[in-house]
């Protein structure tokens, strides 16, 4: 889908005259391409006026510091001005004590304070004559250390009709393009666009940013454009041109979005009547696949972002296949779960009934699986959920599967390592006073009683605190009233001192990534060095590592995701999910990409409905997944094998 160029300009002129006028005007003017290299650097000489209206003492100070500046003597010289900046603070000549100094510093390497002097002169003597040539050689100053945005911002209040204005943009879009960092090489260009100026000719700017904007910004920096300019140019050729790339994608949904958007904002474009048009050409594209999976995601609000994660997922998943499988006619229908209910199309059993598709992935939240569950139940159609944990969900039907991590799964998980792997008996719990953390505790007792194990201790601390020293010792206590010990040994020196042995064999700690990183180092204060010490998932983060440091070696937590697994099947997505989106992904993404191929794979073994892709979804066993390898199915929900994370060397690795 190819767009003609669509410029509004300011401009009547035809844009061949335009052009004409644009190049005898930049040359008459005698702009340098190069006006902020160091070559250019403005001399900024001493104001007569002021020198002669300063006093005698005044006068006397300043030319000694500038003999010495002269000499090459910068210390002595930097000293005198900045005895003249504290002893003078009314003087005629401070706005050249500040020039001076500043370029004393600079030669003397000292960037910042350099470039602190010039912006005191231009918020001090915001009139003084030379306020432009001092901007230019602070933008000269922020050229060589790279800090191009502190340069725009230093024009930006600058007269449209002052020649070094337009020049400095200029060389800042040549620079942005050279580093290719095309998204601020377009923000200037609309800078210079917006300028009253008779050597700017708008039409012509906007080719440039039509240009960039079609040939190179990528995804990303579009979507920035359309969210930053919203109803005016050049959000529409930014959404004309995501639209096309969108569509090279086969990614329909975001196609379509971008489609409803532009017409929102653009009622009266030149294109309006073919995006209209478009709207329905994307329909047919996605009727044309003789299969279809719908997910039902939240993509926008307060969920957006796990949401789009999952329809990543699903995506791979349905390009894999069909890289596997050439000429598969399998295509993805995509629904918004969070969508504005005064702008859907189609109510959800309208939907269902135009595209037929064979299962559902999706949606995140038990709420929403119970909406739509009692629709698909009536089609009997499969949801595959990625996301919902309520415990309530098989109650609504056999339609129902979950493929998502439950704190009752990790919990039962880590209770069967802990006993079967650690050969663990006896445990402690030390569990943060809340309702979640009370849960955590029953589960946990639950799953160790059961394989033979006891909890013999639990402690509680209040989520305010930030020290648990005392919640340890009154664990130690309650230890040592039980099993615990305390010995007398003699250590290296001769000298005798006491040993505490837990009477336990590890801990439990159900504990955000902040509470543990700061818990555990305070354990092993206390001598808890000897137990094991196991957690959540929510350990899993960089945060954790941060907090805990070296005391986290040897700490076992479950998950349901890690994308530095060397399974083979969890490689192969986290490398081509990378590759595909340029990002990391989540645990949300490793579940849809699962749910996707669980029935990819029941449609591969010949079922080829609703009703018997149900059927075969539900026969699985031994299906090695992303998130996790799958044994069956019971009742609905998929019974995984959980990642076990060690600690090793302030780094995370698989155990099992």
């Amino acid at each position: 889908m190819i767009f003609p160029v669509c410029a509004v300009s300011a401009q009547d002129l035809p844009i061949e005259i335009a052009r004409e006028r644009a190049l005898a005007v930049a040359q008459d003017s005698g702009a340098s391409p190069d006006i902020l290299s160091k070559k250019n650097n403005p001399e900024i000489e001493v104001s007569p006026e002021l020198f002669s209206a300063a006093s005698f003492e005044e006068k006397n100070l300043f030319s000694q510091a500038k003999a010495y500046f002269d000499q090459g003597n910068y210390e002595i010289a930097g000293s005198s001005l900045e005895a003249f900046l504290l002893d003078y603070l009314d003087s005629p000549l401070l706005p050249d004590a500040y020039v001076l100094l500043s370029k004393i510093y600079w030669l003397k390497g000292e960037a910042n304070r350099a470039t602190e002097l010039l912006q005191s002169f231009l918020d001090l003597f915001p009139n003084e004559p030379r306020v432009n040539a001092v901007r230019l050689r602070l933008s000269i100053f922020y050229f060589e250390l790279g800090r191009l945005k502190k340069i725009m911002a230093l024009w930006e209040p600058v007269s449209d009709e002052v020649p070094s204005k337009l020049m400095v943009y200029e060389h800042l879009i040549r620079t942005y393009k050279t580093r290719k960092d095309s998204l601020s090489a377009l923000h200037v260009l609309m800078k210079k666009r917006a300028m009253r100026s008779e050597f700017v000719t708008p039409i012509l700017v906007e080719e440039e940013v039509i240009a960039l904007v079609r040939g190179d910004l990528g995804e990303p920096d579009l979507r920035t454009v359309v969210e930053t300019f919203g109803p005016i140019f050049p959000a529409d050729e930014a959404m004309m041109r995501l639209m096309v790339l969108y569509d090279a994608k086969q990614d329909y949904y975001h196609e379509e979005q971008m489609a409803l958007l532009f017409i929102e904002q653009f009622p009266r474009h030149r294109h309006v009547g073919s995006v209209r048009q478009l709207l329905v050409q994307i329909k047919n594209k996605i009727k044309q696949s003789r299969y279809l999976l719908a997910v039902i995601l939240p993509l926008s609000g307060q969920l957006a972002s796990f949401g789009n994660q999952a329809l990543h997922g699903a995506e791979l998943a349905i390009q894999l296949f069909k890289e596997e499988l050439p000429g598969a006619s399998v295509g993805l229908v995509v629904r918004n779960s969070e969508e504005d209910p005064s702008r859907l199309r189609l109510p959800l059993d309208a939907w269902l009934e135009e595209y037929h598709p064979v299962a559902v992935v999706g949606p995140l939240l038990s709420k929403e699986v119970n909406r739509v569950a009692a629709v698909l139940q009536k089609v009997d159609t499969a949801l595959i959920t990625p996301g919902a944990t309520a415990r309530r969900l098989f109650s609504l039907g056999d339609t129902v599967f979950r493929n998502a991590v439950t704190n009752r799964f990790l919990c039962n998980a880590i209770a069967e390592y802990a006993v079967l792997e650690l050969e663990a008996e006896r445990f402690a719990v030390l569990f943060p006073d809340e309702q979640l953390g009370r849960r955590w505790v029953d589960c946990f007792s639950e799953g160790v009683v059961k394989l033979g194990g006891e909890v013999v201790l639990t402690e509680r601390y209040p989520l305010s605190d930030t020290d648990f020293s005392r919640t340890i010792l009154r664990l130690k206590k309650a230890d040592l009233e039980q099993e615990g010990l305390i010995e007398e040994i003699e250590n290296e020196e001769g000298e005798v001192e006491p040993l505490y042995t837990p009477g336990f064999e590890a801990i439990f700690l159900p504990a955000d990534a902040v509470r543990a990183g700061l818990i555990i180092p305070q354990l092993l204060f206390h001598e808890f060095n000897t137990v094991g010490i196991l957690g959540t998932n929510s350990w899993n983060s960089e945060e954790f590592l941060k907090l805990a440091g070296s005391y986290a070696d040897g700490v076992v937590f479950a998950d349901g995701f890690f994308k530095e697994s060397t399974d083979p099947v969890v490689e192969t997505f986290v490398t081509q999910y990378r590759a595909r989106f340029n990002d990391e992904p989540d645990l949300f993404a490793a579940q849809s990409y699962d749910a996707t191929r669980l029935i990819l794979a029941a449609m591969r073994r010949g079922a080829l409905t609703p009703a018997k892709v149900k059927a075969a979804i539900a026969e699985t066993v031994d299906f090695p997944g992303a998130a996790g390898f799958i044994y069956e199915i019971l009742e609905g929900e998929l019974i995984k094998e959980p990642f076990f994370i060690q600690v090793d060397q302030g780094k995370f690795i698989q155990v099992n």
